[in-house]
């Protein structure tokens, strides 16, 4: 049997052929017959009959050879050599199928899948028979979550266009995407024409709740909500959205005992312990609120705010502890780790970071906030770690800019101004502080007014993160918990 080596020689020899002036096209033949004997030899007969039939040519066509020596590549996994003679396909013909359905699979062994859908999309663009209606929905869908909504769309009415299947999810998908541009009543229309066609899809009446809910409609929402439940029992998010929707209509005991439904119908899902305990808390009960709230923790995985019996109003951070605890948990129990709070509202952050990361002897907190809080004096003597924290009242920006630049690991920001230049002067301000390789962790990131580009947290933030462009690197971006997380690279500069 004949070594790959010499394959990958001949490949070679011809790539060289081809840079050749056309007239001098005997060397390029030459190149494509000993590829033909080559791939004879080695038992591939079709493909050997490709280069033979290319070199009886007397004026071999580059773009077929580029194409083929594209295949070879891919076949020997040598994946830059398949692009570079696929991107020559593309540069002689420009609507090669070919070239973009082969890129879109390199791209794809290469793990970029970004990159594989787009050559996918331009591939179907030119040939829209290459994939049957499922292809369609399947590149729609990932077009969609990545904010290609117009993409997205064109391949849902392709998909929609087969009806060998009934595609109910295209439709749902499509609606969806309209709902997201903004464009409700043609989202309202697809789920409507959904449940005529088949009034069981408890999706669809779900997200016509959710639709009614943000026009204000809220019988109309209670309605579709109750009948996504009644279609699907443990539908948690129509659950969710009902309880929602009482409490926007201050039903709150009817808010209570869909809260009670969900746990014992569903499951005991921590966002449940949360929403009870909201509204608990504006019905005056707080130490019913509180145990909800500590519930809502120990579903999170933080069981010390049950057993240290921590005593919270609010719960603002519950839902951040799986993202916190993926970025954090390197730093837990190791010496010397500090890490800094800017901001109010911190009382159980304060708390999960004494019990979670701060654990060894020499971890230090330093809270600064512009105003003391007495529920947080009597929690911190619960976690036994109360000799760790320095807490600072008054101006927030004062106070921190009295301390040393580049001091701590972790810093972590929150405003309740929610003022875009505000945001921006935090984000300096954390940066400043924080160590090389330091965290800053910022939980106004998804707070957006359109209306008023002054309330807008995230453009702020991002006015200065641009700044100190490539100086930083993403940790977390979880716009579901409100927040951001970058590191801050080695030597970094201060802008």
């Amino acid at each position: 049997m004949v070594n790959s080596n010499y394959l990958l020689q001949a490949i070679s020899a011809c790539e060289q052929a081809l840079e050749y002036p056309q007239e001098k096209s005997e060397k390029l033949q030459q190149a494509c017959h000993d590829l033909g004997n080559i791939l004879q030899g080695m038992g591939r007969f079709d493909e050997a009959v490709q280069w033979h039939s290319l070199a009886l040519d007397s004026q071999p066509n580059k773009v077929e050879i580029y194409a083929y020596l594209g295949q070879l590549h891919i076949s020997e996994q040598n994946w830059k050599g398949a692009i570079a003679s696929l991107e020559n396909v593309l540069e002689y013909q420009p609507n090669s199928v070919i070239a973009y359905s082969y890129l879109a699979q390199v791209y794809g062994h290469l793990g970029e899948k970004e990159t594989e859908i787009e050559y996918w999309y331009e591939a179907v663009n030119i040939s829209p028979n290459l994939i049957n209606a499922r292809g369609y929905h399947k590149l729609g869908r990932f077009l969609q979550a990545h904010g290609q909504l117009d993409k997205a769309i064109t391949c849902y009415q392709r998909a929609r266009e087969d009806k060998s299947d009934n595609l109910w999810d295209v439709e749902y998908h499509l609606a969806e995407i309209w709902l997201q541009k903004g464009e409700l009543d043609q989202s309202i229309a697809i789920y409507q024409n959904i449940l005529q066609q088949d009034p069981t899809y408890a999706k669809a009446h779900h997200k016509l709740g959710t639709i009614y809910l943000r026009q204000k409609s809220y019988e109309d929402a209670i309605i579709a909500f109750r009948q996504a439940i009644k279609l699907k029992p443990d539908f948690a998010s129509a659950y969710r959205d009902l309880v929602k929707t009482f409490m926007q209509l201050d039903r709150l005991d009817e808010a209570i005992a869909t809260c009670h439904a969900i746990i014992n119908l569903v499951e005991e899902y921590p966002w449940v312990h949360t929403n009870l305990g909201n509204i608990l808390r504006q019905k005056g009960e707080l130490d019913r609120a509180a145990a909800s709230f500590q519930k809502a923790c120990a579903l999170q995985g933080w069981q010390e705010c049950q057993t240290n019996n921590y005593s919270f109003t609010e719960d603002n951070f519950s839902f951040r502890i799986t993202t916190w605890e993926s970025c954090l948990q390197p730093l837990a129990n190791r010496p010397g780790i500090h890490i800094l709070i800017l901001g109010d509202r911190q009382e159980m952050s304060s708390c999960w970071l004494l019990d979670k990361i701060l654990t060894h002897p020499s971890a230090q907190l330093t809270c600064i906030q512009e105003s003391n809080s007495q529920q947080l004096d009597a929690n911190l003597v619960k976690t036994r770690a109360a000799e760790k924290v320095t807490r600072q009242v008054g101006n927030i920006h004062k106070l921190a800019n009295s301390l040393a630049p580049e001091t701590f690991d972790v810093v972590i920001v929150q405003d309740k101004r929610k003022l875009t230049t505000r945001a921006r002067e935090n984000a300096s301000l954390a940066w400043n502080l924080a160590k090389s390789d330091g965290l800053i962790i910022f939980n106004d990131y998804s707070k957006n007014n359109p209306h008023n580009q002054n309330k807008n947290p995230r453009l702020g933030i991002e006015q200065f993160l641009s700044s100190v462009r490539d100086q930083w690197s993403v940790m977390s971006k979880a716009l579901y918990a409100n927040q951001f997380i970058i590191q801050k690279k080695s030597n970094s500069s201060t802008p």
